[in-house]
């Protein structure tokens, strides 16, 4: 894969990204059924033509979206940028937050997730280079040059299955349900196992692993890296129950558009290239890639943008529905709409701090936001959006048993429904459509799907809110302290 003899796209239209997913040989499986088009299966398409349209914003704005590539010339996506000052995150930080607008936030793993996830590796090549990895630390630039220049969409799965969580991943079932390196091949390793939680698989042209939790010492077989096309021969995905609805999207206007999907990969015998592998066997330094290259807080960067746009999105649909009926007039909804714009605006608060504390690593080039903010918004945030659906239910009350569909709308009892479903100062289609936009988000079973995904995407609130404490400067809160029991 070396740089001198890559071929590349550039930037991608949506159309081009839609012809990538035609034809393609990966072998997914959807309600028991093998998908061989996932741009044009009726539950997988309006996800795909959701994400083929934030592949089209790159061309229509470029000024927000491309940078030049420095390997190759082409306009290439600002995301994979490899951060050198504040402003480079600042601009990162306002491609991903149009990305995260345009799908008001309901698709947690649009390309630039991962987009930030290999630069920050690749601007880290040398943690990734310890203990003689050299050749992986080398193989993740590569990579990283490889899916900026041809815009690849990637997803990634970090979570070994839900055997046995009493024991370590590594003795789940014998060993042998956790994925692992089985043995050196002519050309690589082959790798067996299963591993969750694969979002974006029906639509990603690639798939990445790369360290989800620590290992210890002796699992040495299980500290494997690397990133593959979704075709490769032994790859199967299962992806869950769709929660795409094949209805007009006036009746379901976030359900027919943005069901990401999620799906278990398993991993049948599957030979990863040797200049696909980023880490081989070394449980030691598996750990240190994600400590030691400021990961946690590039990637936090991202989601947290995404989540900001999501909390706007929130209190956008609570402002709404209260104004149509009226009950925005009443101090107890105000409290309530004033506490969801509190969670959007302190988030955006904490963007705006990682980035004006932002820094230059140690020994790198690499511009790092501070991650004290993010940390904090990450114990908070698998709160706060359910705590938003929960707010955005009780402004809606009855109304959401309440609201006609669209043949109702254009049925014979048209003249009722516009007499008796008028709201306070909209005619009764606007009030009815409101109604089911927000019953989409907060009820729906894709609503449902993303209050689950947003209280574990980035790990349970409980584990990284004691996170939280044990990463916190203790010394000045302290010497406040001791000003009082030093006397």
């Amino acid at each position: 894969m070396a740089t001198e003899t890559r071929e590349t796209t550039g930037a991608r239209t949506g159309e081009q990204f839609l012809a990538g997913l035609r034809g393609d040989e990966r072998e997914l499986w959807l309600e028991g059924e093998k998908v061989t088009d996932p741009a044009a299966h009726p539950k997988l398409e309006g996800a795909a033509r959701s994400l083929a349209r934030v592949f089209d914003l790159q061309h229509e704005e470029p000024d927000t979206f491309l940078m030049e590539s420095p390997d190759t010339g082409q306009s290439v996506n600002v995301t994979h940028v490899l951060p050198k000052s504040r402003e480079d995150l600042e601009r990162r930080r306002a491609a991903s937050k149009r990305i995260a607008d345009e799908t008001v936030g309901m698709m947690g793993r649009t390309p630039d997730y991962l987009n930030y996830t290999f630069a920050n590796f690749a601007a880290r090549a040398d943690v990734w280079a310890r203990y003689g990895n050299e050749d992986g630390a080398r193989n993740v630039v590569e990579y990283q040059k490889h899916m900026r220049d041809n815009d690849l969409s990637l997803t990634h799965t970090l979570i070994n299955p839900q055997v046995d969580r009493s024991v370590a991943e590594a003795e789940q079932a014998g060993g042998e349900v956790s994925l692992h390196k089985v043995e050196d091949t002519e050309n690589g390793i082959l790798v067996r196992g299963a591993r969750m939680l694969a979002t974006l698989a029906p639509f990603a042209d690639e798939l990445a692993v790369y360290p989800g939790s620590d290992l210890r010492l002796q699992d040495a077989r299980y500290a494997i890296c690397f990133a593959i096309p979704m075709s490769t021969p032994g790859l199967k995905f299962i992806c869950r129950d769709s929660f795409s609805v094949q209805r007009d999207p006036w009746d379901h206007p976030l359900s027919s558009r943005f069901d990401e999907m999620d799906a278990v990969v398993i991993f049948d015998d599957v030979e990863v290239p040797r200049d696909r592998i980023f880490l081989d066997g070394d449980a030691k330094l598996h750990s240190e890639v994600i400590t030691d290259t400021h990961w946690r807080a590039h990637i936090i960067h991202q989601a947290m943008t995404r989540a900001w746009a999501k909390l706007e999105f929130a209190f956008g649909i609570g402002h709404t529905i209260a104004d149509l009926t009226g009950v925005n007039a009443f101090d107890h909804v105000q409290e309530k709409l004033g506490e969801l714009w509190s969670m959007l605006e302190l988030t955006r608060a904490g963007i705006v701090a990682a980035e004006a504390g932002s820094f230059q690593a140690e020994g790198s080039e690499d511009w790092v936001p501070d991650e004290r903010s993010f940390v904090a918004l990450r114990g908070l945030m698998p709160k706060w959006v359910p705590r938003s659906i929960e707010l955005i239910q009780l402004i809606g009350g009855g109304g959401f048993m309440a609201t006609p569909s669209k043949a109702d709308w254009e049925g014979p009892l048209r003249a009722d429904i516009e007499k008796y479903f008028q709201g306070r100062n909209a005619g009764a289609e606007r009030k009815i459509r409101a109604f089911r936009l927000a019953w989409d988000f907060v009820g729906s079973s894709l609503g449902g799907r993303g209050e689950l995904y947003e209280r574990f995407y980035l790990s349970d609130s409980f584990r990284m809110t004691a996170l939280a404490y044990l990463l916190a400067d203790k010394d000045h809160p302290t010497e406040l302290v001791e000003r009082f029991l030093t006397d």
